[in-house]
């Protein structure tokens, strides 16, 4: 077990709740008018280690963060970096989180200003953290350029000149210019081909032993967390059901929704999953609809009985291993009951 000194970043109970537009009322009912993104999601991320989120459009991966790095606040729940919790209301607490926490987003086009060059948009961050004398700014633009793998001649260049590769690594320059202890990954290959994808991920493995960086990786693609992560939490439709190391959790899913998220991934389906069959049909899975009370997940759930009315904790079944579900209510490990989710 680490000590809390190895801790980084330390999330617990964090709930993000938002106000539901007319289709999201819809979707959960007539009456509702908040819904949760995120809903009691507990994890944590140690010095130097990467930690990943997996889950479907909507699970709440990019909402968690966007939280992280001050854009949301939660609605409940505590986040602690280095020990320090910190108060979303406070300024001076949002300017320390943003200096140990990075963010680089998806879409490397849409985060980019397409009006400045590729210096102008490095220098941002280094302006923005006001810590960084201006007569640094060119050996620090250099430095980091040098290592994300920016050619020089990009820096008098605009975004709409750069490949897709190129801009990505424009962002991660942006996001490192001013050193940072977490960096946060929200999809970051997820519009690049294979290639590129390839070279931006072993960029990302380079950086993190030589910055000395700790990562929040989120993506859909299990192949990709797969190789870039040690720990993996699986959300669905913002709750935490399955969180342990990466192989472990690859290899021996134990959430009926773990099982089915991997089944559709032809090389862990054959590699590495351990007489795990697909339980679910992927057709129902699309038109579920989460239920408010219980199981987030027992409306489409095979293995689903009377306990899933009520709301599963994260039960650990081996060492570091823990599954939201009630088939392990009685494993080793049990961490007690959780509370009913009670309808908005």
């Amino acid at each position: 077990m680490s000590s809390v000194s190895d801790v980084l970043v330390d999330v617990e109970e964090l709930t993000v709740r938002f106000r539901a537009k007319n289709a999201q009322i819809n979707l959960f009912s007539k009456s509702a008018r908040w819904f949760n993104a995120v809903d009691s999601v507990s994890f944590s991320i140690k010095k130097g280690d990467t930690f990943g989120l997996v889950g479907e459009t909507g699970s709440g991966k990019s909402t968690i963060a966007k939280t992280l790095v001050g854009i949301y606040r939660p609605s409940s729940g505590r986040v602690k970096l280095f020990g320090k919790e910190i108060n979303f209301e406070k300024a001076a607490d949002l300017a320390y989180l943003r200096k140990n926490v990075g963010i680089v987003f998806q879409d490397p086009v849409g985060s980019l200003n397409p009006r400045l060059t590729v210096r102008e948009i490095i220098s941002e961050a280094l302006i923005a953290s006001k810590s960084v004398p201006e007569s640094s700014y060119d050996s620090k633009i250099s430095k980091i350029m040098e290592l994300v793998g920016l050619r020089r001649s990009a820096l008098t260049m605009h975004p709409r000149e750069l490949s897709g590769g190129e801009k990505q690594r424009v962002s991660l320059a942006r996001a490192l210019v001013v050193p940072k202890k977490l960096l946060i990954l929200d999809e970051p290959t997820s519009s690049l081909d294979m290639t590129i994808q390839a070279q931006v991920l072993n960029t990302l493995r380079r950086l993190k032993a030589e910055l000395d960086l700790s990562f929040l990786f989120i993506t859909h693609d299990i192949n990709v967390i797969r190789y870039m992560s040690t720990r993996l939490g699986v959300l669905f439709y913002g709750k935490l059901v399955e969180v342990g190391s990466t192989y472990e959790v690859l290899s021996q899913p134990k959430h009926p929704y773990t099982i089915e998220l991997l089944s559709n991934v032809p090389q862990i389906a054959a590699k590495e999953m351990v007489n795990q069959p697909s339980q679910l049909d992927s057709n129902v899975l699309m038109e579920h609809q989460p239920s408010l009370e219980g199981c987030i997940y027992r409306n489409v759930c095979p293995k689903a009985f009377e306990k899933c009315i009520e709301s599963p904790a994260l039960y650990e079944i081996s060492q570091g291993h823990e599954v939201a579900c009630f088939l392990y209510h009685n494993e080793v490990g049990n961490k007690g009951m959780g509370e009913t989710i009670t309808q908005l």
